[in-house]
Parts: C-alpha cells; structure tokens; sequence
C-alpha cells in the first residue's frame, strides 16, 4: 500500500473525482477511485522516494493513468487553469498573462470604487482598464446621433491599456465589433506608405508632388506623370492631411516597391498575430505585385482591412517613439481575501518605427485636424482655454465596406498635453445617412478626456 505521502495524494484525487462525478454518480466514482489505487499502488511502491521527493512528477503519472487532462486545477499550488462565471469558462491562465477566452468580453456595468469590475466564481474579482466616466459619456454620445454602426477604442500608448472601449450595433452595445479585422484600412494606410517613403529617405515633409485631376481622383489615368498637365502640387505633409490619393499613387511609383511596403505593413502589425489578453483577428494587407494594383494599395484602395483596437495600437505606437505596447483590459484579478494575484505590466511587443520617424509622422498628422480632412470635428477646440494647448494629430480614411455594408468613416489619432497622452480610433458605418463621423467621436472622446475629470484617471 502507499506511504502516508502518496495517502495524502490520493485522498486529494478522491476529492477531485467526487467533484467532477457528482453526487449522482458518487459509486461509480467510489469504485473508480478503487481501480486508481489498485492500479497506482505498484506505482508508489515501486517508486516512494522518487513519489515524495517530485510530487508532480507522480500527480502527472496518476492523471495519465485515470486519463486527468492538465487542464484540471492544480492540487498543490490550487491555482486554476482558467476562471469561470456562472461555471462558464471565461478567463484562460496562460503562463504570466491571463487571456479571455474566445466568446467573452465583459459589458461593463458594475462599477466598484470608481472602477469596472466583474465577480467570478470562487471569489475572484477582475479590475478592469476602461475608465468608467469615458467609456460611458462617449457611448452616450454615439447612442443620443442613432449610428448604426458606432466603435471608439481608446488606449494609453505608453501601457497599452485600454481606457475606453466601445461598440454599439443600432444603439445594442456589441463589444466584439472591436477584435473584428474586417473593416477596409482605407487612407489609414496612407501612413504606412509615408513611413515607407520616409524609411528609404525618399521624401521629406516638405517634398512637393505635382499632380493632375482632383484631390480624390485615383487611377492610371492621373497618376502618369506629365509636367505640363500636372498643375495641382501640393506638400507630402499636405497631401496626408487632406489625403490626396494621386499624391500616395506617385510616391509608391516612383520611390517604392511592393516588398518595401510589404515589409513596413509587416513592421506596423499587418499579416501577424497582436499580443494581447483579447482574441484579435489579425489585420491583413495584400500588396500586389502589379503596378496598378500595387498603386491603388498604397493609396488605401486596396484589399487591406484591420481591426478598430490595431488601427488605435498603430496611433499609439507613433506617439510612444515607434514602439507598440500590448493592447489589454486586465488590469488586475484579485481572489475572495483581496490578494492580488495578477498585475498587469507595460509590456513591448515590436517597434513600427525609428522614434525620429514617428515624431515626423505625429508632425505631418496634425494637419489633418489643423486644414486636412478632420479640421471641422476639431474646430471649436482652438477657443476651449483647456484644450488650446492639446496637440492632436491624426488620420481619416473613408471608404464603402461589405462587412457590414456600408459607408465607412474612419479616423485614429492621438493627442497630447505632455502628459497624459491618449490614441484613439473611432469609426462610423452607415448606409448614406449620418449625422456624425469618425472624427466627431475622436473629437468627444479626446474632449472628455482632457475637458472632464475622468474617475480616477487610469492612464497613470
């Protein structure tokens, strides 16, 4: 029989077995347990010195004989393998940084000491990023304008936590809006082929591009250089700022290649999987090796779609000195006592850019909201003596979506004081008919971060 060592071992298996069998088949699992002993005893016997110098070394070799899986808690340290709520599974403990599991995104509306919090089962408490005070001020505001499709993502670049994190479907908060990679990247993109171009040492901000047409035509017929019809010229820094496609359609022409923008696509989280403890569909960017398709890429025409918290992680990364941060909404998960068991850190993933390009990109994204295409969302912020010294910097993009259809109406930014700083992306879609945009979200989001006094302000 078992020394006292391996008794104590097995008396625990017992435990676990009556709770997986249930009281209405306790005798199969008495006599279970039964066949376990008969078939472990040789096993202890043979071995008692190993058995009570490596316990989990023998636990191991009991589950595989009974058929226990790892992912059954463990019966020393009696830490779980992942958190349920309502005994469903919700949170997966995977090594240092629990993960939500796929299905399951928390709604938050209960609100503890000022912050989001959600009770599992067995006593623990999750502590959440989202700032209560902005996610529910700016979900308000997409509710009261009826959009069909309204998201608001916004982060602390310096952490990567999310303090605002919004989704709503016909006025019904949708959360997972938010992982979904299916949105077109439209003029977004345009800051890749930027960074390409400044990369290569290109262009600069102030390299001027002679073009003909109008500021969004886009096609072999006005991007062929010709000296005498191309009359319009504006500034690369311009160009971005009022997103001019044929600008975009030359510079990838005549300075870049399909693999140069494949691989600082690559560099600003395209094609790869984002870290993070939210199941994120990867974003994707297909580049063509043709010259038409190539060019109508680069100008944010082509198949290249993202996520709402990717497209907020890449305005966070250009204001954090090129370095994308892992997106999270863990702050902390504390058991019944109130021990903290989990504490979320700032966590490097990869950099997008060198800090000197980035800051370039932050300076050559502020025309946008000064005379570019986001200037009327973010007009009345000059006269505001609070906001009057905010830099905001930014990026549009507009374009028609299948899934879901609609008109797609972009903008992903950051803003600044010094400190704090917040990156935000926000997006509309609708059907033709609209009272706000993107750039009307962003502007009440960023508003209410730095005009209100949020509860206790998570950025840190």
């Amino acid at each position: 029989m078992p020394d006292p060592i391996s008794r104590a071992l097995l008396n625990r298996v017992f435990i676990l077995l009556l709770l997986s069998a249930g009281l209405y088949h306790l005798p199969e699992a008495i006599q279970s347990l039964r066949l376990t002993i008969d078939k472990t005893s040789n096993m202890f016997s043979k071995d008692a010195k190993a058995a009570s110098n490596d316990p989990t070394s023998t636990i191991a070799r009991i589950n595989e004989a009974k058929g226990i899986t790892a992912s059954f808690p463990s019966l020393f340290d009696e830490d779980p393998s992942f958190l349920t709520k309502d005994k469903v599974p919700v949170i997966r403990l995977d090594g240092k940084n629990p993960v939500l599991i796929e299905g399951f995104l928390p709604h938050f509306s209960t609100i503890e000491n000022g912050r989001y919090v959600t009770h599992l089962d067995g006593g623990y408490t999750v502590v959440w990023t989202v700032d209560p005070n902005l996610q529910e001020r700016i979900g308000k505001y997409i509710q009261a304008h009826r959009v069909p499709y309204g998201v608001f993502v916004a982060a602390n670049p310096k952490n990567g936590r999310l303090i605002a994190f919004w989704g709503s479907r016909y006025k019904s908060f949708d959360p997972e809006l938010l992982e979904k990679a299916t949105y077109p990247a439209a003029s977004l993109f345009k800051i890749i082929t930027s960074t390409d171009a400044l990369s290569h040492h290109r262009i600069t901000p102030n390299t001027r591009i002679h073009f003909r047409g109008c500021l969004y035509c886009i096609g072999p017929a006005y991007w062929k250089s010709n000296r005498r019809r191309d009359r319009l010229e504006f500034t690369v820094a311009e160009a971005l700022g009022k997103s001019i496609n044929t600008v975009f359609a030359k510079i990838a022409l005549k300075y870049l290649t399909p693999e140069d923008l494949r691989q600082t696509a690559t560099r600003y989280g395209f094609n790869r999987t984002i870290d993070s403890d939210i199941p994120i569909d990867p974003s994707h960017a297909n580049i063509p090796d043709d010259l038409n398709g190539f060019a109508f890429a680069s100008a944010g025409f082509g198949d290249v779609a993202i996520s709402p918290i990717h497209a907020a992680m890449i305005a966070a990364s250009l204001s954090n000195d090129g370095v994308m941060m892992r997106p999270h909404l863990i702050e902390r998960i504390t058991d019944r006592k109130g021990n903290i068991l989990y504490q979320d850190t700032a966590t490097y993933l990869f950099p997008v850019a060198t800090p000197q390009i980035s800051h370039t990109m932050i300076k050559m994204m502020r025309s946008t909201v000064v005379k570019g295409t986001g200037r009327r969302a973010f007009f009345r912020w000059r006269s505001n003596p609070r906001l009057r010294n905010v830099l905001v910097a930014g990026k549009t993009g507009t374009l028609t979506g299948k899934n879901p259809a609609g008109h797609y109406e972009w903008f992903i930014g950051t803003a600044s004081n010094e400190s704090p700083t917040i990156a935000v992306a926000a997006l509309t879609i609708d059907q033709g008919i609209w009272t706000i945009k993107g750039p009307d979200i962003a502007s009440k989001g960023m508003f209410t971060f730095f005009n209100e006094k949020p509860t206790q302000r998570v950025p840190g």
